[in-house]
């Protein structure tokens, strides 16, 4: 399950890069649920987090110095570090983010302040920056 539920996270950030929303709205689950890192931004079904999407791509600006991608069963840990997650203090310039994966379909993204804590979410222990 690892090597399928990376290659639909990847190919979700490929997407992303191109701007590319039919192909983000296809690796998306119908249900799909996105948890922001406080209780309150939560985004539910296709249509909201496509749209979060949109407006997160407006300005053409990825705002990524670093990608990291990490196995964990039918999840995938990810960090993105650069200048747009330096603008919300509290993230200390980078994000950590869990994609759960299903039936080749992003089901859930759920969004952590620290790689520690997306590791425990998946039960996996937090390997070392490289």
């Amino acid at each position: 399950m690892s090597d399928a539920s990376m290659e639909v996270v990847f190919d979700h950030f490929h997407a992303r890069r191109r701007g590319d929303l039919d192909a983000i709205t296809a690796g998306l689950d119908p249900d799909v649920v996105h948890q922001g890192v406080m209780p309150e931004l939560v985004c539910t079904g296709r249509a909201a987090v496509v749209e979060r999407m949109r407006a997160s791509l407006g300005n053409g600006d990825s705002g990524i110095e670093r990608l990291e991608l990490h196995a964990a069963g039918g999840s995938v840990v990810v960090g993105i570090a650069g200048p747009r997650f330096r603008e919300i203090p509290f993230l200390n310039g980078e994000i950590f983010m869990v994609f759960t994966v299903r039936d080749a379909r992003i089901l859930r993204i759920d969004d952590y302040v620290t790689r520690e804590e997306a590791f425990r979410a998946v039960e996996v222990s937090s390997p070392g920056r490289g």
